[in-house]
C-alpha cells in the first residue's frame, strides 16, 4: 500500500511553502484552494463596502458617535470619574486611593487616553492618590477651538495649573510619549 505523509504547512515570505508530502497534486490542489478561499472572502469584503457605499454615499466616510460609554470605562476598580479646570479647560480625570496620600500623576501618550493606566491606578493607591488624566482634547476632557492651543507650552501650563487643581503644591509624575 502507498503510504502518503501528512501535509505540513507554514506561511514563508508572503507565500505558503508546502513540506512532507509525496504527490505534487495535493500540493497544487491544497495551494489551489487555499487561494481560491482567500480571493473568495475578500471578494465578499470588498463587495459589501462598495455595496454600504452605495446605498449610503453621504453617511458612509461620517464619524459615528457613540451615545454611551462601554459599561467597562465606568468600573470602579479603576476610580471615580471626576472634573477639574486648569488653564482655562475641565479636564476629566480618574483618581483613586486616599486624598491624603501624596499624588501621583499620570498622563498619557498619543493618542491613548487614562484607561492606559487602568493596572497602574489600582496599584499605586495603596500608598498614592492616583490620578489618571485626560489631557487636553483627548477622552472626556474639552477640546480646544484652535490648534494653536495645543502647543507646548500650552500643554506644560495645563500640568502646572492641574496639580493646584487638585489639591496638591508637587507630585510623583508618570508619563510617557507626548504626555512625558
Amino acid at each position: 500500500a502507498r503510504h502518503r505523509n501528512a501535509i505540513k504547512y507554514a506561511w514563508i515570505d508572503g507565500r505558503i511553502e508546502i513540506t512532507n508530502y509525496t504527490d505534487s497534486m495535493s500540493k497544487l490542489s491544497f495551494q489551489l484552494s487555499f487561494y481560491f478561499l482567500i480571493i473568495f472572502w475578500s471578494s465578499v469584503a470588498i463587495s459589501r463596502a462598495i455595496w454600504e457605499f452605495l446605498w449610503h454615499p453621504l453617511t458612509y466616510f461620517q464619524q459615528k458617535k457613540r451615545e454611551d460609554q462601554p459599561a467597562f470605562l465606568q468600573q470602579l476598580d479603576f476610580g471615580a470619574h471626576k472634573y477639574v479646570t486648569a488653564n482655562g479647560i475641565k479636564f476629566h480625570y480618574v483618581a483613586c486611593g486616599d486624598e491624603s496620600k501624596p499624588l501621583m500623576l499620570f498622563l498619557h501618550g498619543f493618542p491613548e487616553f487614562w484607561f492606559s493606566w487602568r493596572y497602574q491606578l489600582m496599584e499605586f493607591n495603596r500608598d498614592y492618590y492616583a490620578v489618571a488624566v485626560d489631557l487636553r482634547g483627548y477622552g472626556d476632557t474639552e477640546r480646544p477651538a484652535k490648534k494653536s492651543e495645543y502647543q507646548l507650552n500650552t500643554l506644560i501650563q495645563d500640568i502646572a495649573e492641574l496639580i493646584p487643581a487638585l489639591g496638591y503644591k508637587s507630585c510623583v509624575l508618570v508619563a510617557h510619549d507626548w504626555g512625558g
